[in-house]
């Protein structure tokens, strides 16, 4: 027999017996396959019936999860899952050698050996399939590696796609499995895949020395391999979960430092539709403005370097199948840190970059807030998403304004029943203002409630930006207060504790309460973190009582009271997305704590929605806080947070330690993080998470 005859027994035989069949000696041959020929592009190799490919993407069986494999069943059912992939990778070796005749010996040569390793892998995983009481073929097969391997132009293609892609992946995979079997006590299984990783080590040495000898001189191995690769084929796919990176045998495979970085920290879809997210600090600035088209985001510099600075927050928000257009890519160094505070980071994508996106599979868009001009940002890719986003309303704008919040919640308490003795009323409420004679009537209000002093807000503010404080039993000043811009005017309350409600309303305009979190606010009116894990453990015990007793009826009635009132303002306008409510906890005259409900709506994601994310990172019992710093806050303590190690708990939880969740840079105005406290009498020194 000849190289031709037996890589064409294994492409094109409908026996597995054949398929697997040790060759013995062959002879070597340039023929070119009559059958190949005729076929020209196989959409399938031969297989029996059983084993008959699936051809719907996303519909394949998955494997067992780990805490499954005591489960002999499981077990199988996890060697069936792998069999198939070492049986494609025989048959697309085979086809390698049929496709190109005239490839170098040498290179022929290092396939059939690896061809006939595979086959063996395939041996093995089925006699150890049958001993756990599973037959080839029981669960549907992929057929994925073939999809994106059998269009290959070149034996360029090949090592690029399967050599150092998919069997590079398995070097994460063999491994890890190999140690999860030895950990419950299989050994058998356990060194069955010890062997089959050995063998990987030497299918990706053959593959990186044929790449070296075929790239374009000059250019980085990871330059030129990432270049070879079209979508959905990404260096993602050259590894398995971040959690068993295997950096070790890609080094005996002759990988340099610089292409593990890389492959380590490196992000994209696997081929699922995407959820698209950006940043936008600047959908108040932008509805302020007089003329729509001057987008507060483009053209404000505080709000660009806003937008830099915090994006990475959205890191939080998003799965590693998601997208993040930013503005700048985030530092090889945050990425890695990301990585080994066990945070899997969506695909980054530039803004200038997003007419990429056109041919990409997108699930959904999800700016930070819907305003005009993020409808306009995305228009070029809006045809490609799956679930299109509705059209701005008009009356959307209102719900970003105080004066709608003031205005709405004198109606609510005029048409409420009864309202709880320990909420606060329309006497706390604001009163919209125009000018300086509407400012000055505001004012005299307002004292006549009983109040020395009150807040002055700008109705299209955000974070404290425009807030004063000014006496209301005499006139304000006239030069403090612009006169064209409108604003709101509240009373002066003794604030004990911030509160923020927190929803989701779906595209069929369900509404889903996510939490309640306690953010941390500067005197100023800025917004400075968020606590995580108990939030009201350092409270006075008097305000821990008032908010938690009765399992927080006092929360709870507050939530249900807000989603009476808001949920048909929301569905008239059609809104859709986060948002947020503030409201906070405050000491009245006679010293009695009172829950004001409702003292502004944020129809878009806030901060509120980034810290619910992060705490589902964040171990049971464990007490931190989301916290964006100043540059001067930062270097008060630099020391002190870059010594906090990560700790995680059994779960990949974090116990102790500082994530950061923006660049650490001394231009850096706002660096966001997380910081975790060890318990105390703990002292926390600088480690990682191992790697297998």
């Amino acid at each position: 027999m000849n190289i031709t005859e037996f890589a064409e027994q294994v492409v094109f035989s409908n026996s597995l017996e054949e398929k697997l069949a040790a060759p013995g000696k062959l002879s070597f041959d340039r023929h070119t396959s009559a059958r190949l020929v005729s076929e020209k592009s196989l959409r399938t190799p031969g297989r029996p019936s059983h084993l008959l490919m699936q051809h719907q993407p996303g519909r394949n069986v998955q494997p067992p999860r780990e805490d499954q494999l005591e489960n002999e069943k499981s077990r199988g059912q996890l060697l069936h899952f792998l069999a198939n992939h070492e049986l494609l990778a025989t048959e697309l070796m085979a086809l390698v050698l049929l496709k190109f005749p005239n490839a170098p010996r040498a290179f022929r040569q290092g396939v059939l050996v690896t061809l006939q390793e595979e086959q063996l892998h395939t041996r093995m995983y089925l006699e150890r399939m049958k001993q756990c009481g599973v037959e080839f073929g029981t669960w549907p097969v992929s057929g994925q590696f073939w999809r994106i391997v059998e269009p290959m132009d070149s034996p360029m293609d090949f090592v690029s796609r399967l050599s150092l892609t998919f069997e590079q992946a398995n070097l994460d995979f063999s491994l890890h499995y190999s140690k999860v079997f030895a950990r419950i006590g299989d050994h058998h299984t356990a060194g069955l895949l010890q062997k089959i990783y050995e063998d990987e080590i030497g299918h990706v040495q053959h593959g990186l020395h044929w790449f070296r000898q075929w790239k374009e001189p000059g250019k980085s191995d990871f330059d030129a391999w990432q270049e070879t690769l079209d979508f959905p084929m990404s260096p993602g796919r050259a590894r398995g979960p971040r959690s068993c990176f295997n950096r070790e045998g890609r080094r005996k495979a002759g990988l340099s430092d610089e292409f593990i970085d890389a492959i380590e920290i490196f992000g994209q879809s696997k081929d699922r539709s995407a959820a698209v997210r950006w940043f936008d600090p600047g959908a108040e600035a932008e509805l302020r403005a007089a003329n729509l088209q001057a987008r507060g985001d483009q053209t404000d510099p505080m709000m660009q370097q806003l937008g830099k600075e915090l994006e990475f927050v959205l890191v939080a928000l998003s799965k590693p199948d998601d997208m993040l257009l930013v503005r700048e890519l985030p530092s090889q160094e945050l990425q890695k840190h990301w990585v080994d505070a066990g945070v899997e980071f969506p695909e980054f994508c530039l803004f200038e970059d997003q007419q990429s996106l056109l041919h990409r599979k997108l699930n959904r868009l999800e700016p930070w807030a819907w305003t005009p001009a993020n409808q306009v940002r995305v228009e070029t890719v809006r045809n490609s998403v799956r679930h299109q986003p509705g059209l701005w309303l008009d009356s959307q704008a209102e719900l970003f304004r105080k004066s709608w919040a003031a205005n709405k919640i004198d109606r609510w308490f005029d048409s409420a029943n009864e309202t709880p003795s320990w909420m606060a009323g329309v006497e706390c409420s604001g009163i919209p203002v125009g000018n300086q004679y509407s400012l000055d009537e505001a004012l005299s209000q307002i004292a006549s409630r009983g109040f020395d002093v009150a807040i002055y807000k700008h109705d299209l503010g955000s974070s404290g930006r425009g807030m004063h404080r000014i006496a209301t039993r005499k006139p304000a000043p006239q030069k403090q207060f612009r006169s064209d811009i409108e604003a709101i005017v509240e009373p002066w309350l003794e604030r004990v504790v911030d509160l923020s409600f927190l929803w989701h309303v779906d595209q069929a305009g369900e509404l889903k309460f996510l939490g309640w979190t306690r953010p941390l606010v500067s005197k100023g009116g800025r917004y400075e973190g968020t606590k995580l894990g108990s939030p009201f453990y350092d409270c006075d015990p008097e305000v821990r009582k008032f908010l938690l007793s009765e399992k927080c009826l006092k929360l709870k009635l507050t939530q249900q009271w807000l989603e009476r009132n808001l949920l048909p303002e929301l569905t008239s306008r059609q809104f859709r997305g986060n948002f947020g409510v503030d409201a906070f906890v405050f000491r009245n005259r006679e010293s009695s704590l009172k829950i004001r409900p409702f003292v502004e709506l944020n129809p878009r994601t806030t901060m509120g929605h980034v810290a619910l994310a992060i705490e589902k990172r964040t171990a049971d019992g464990a007490k931190g806080m989301f916290r964006v710093l100043t540059q001067s806050q930062y270097r008060s303590q630099k020391d002190r947070l870059e010594s906090l190690a990560i700790e995680f708990d059994s779960h990949g939880r974090w116990k102790s330690g500082v994530v950061w969740f923006g660049e650490r840079s001394d231009s850096a105005k706002l660096i966001p993080c997380v910081i975790i406290e060890p318990p105390a009498g703990k002292s926390a020194h600088k480690k990682t998470r191992a790697k297998s």
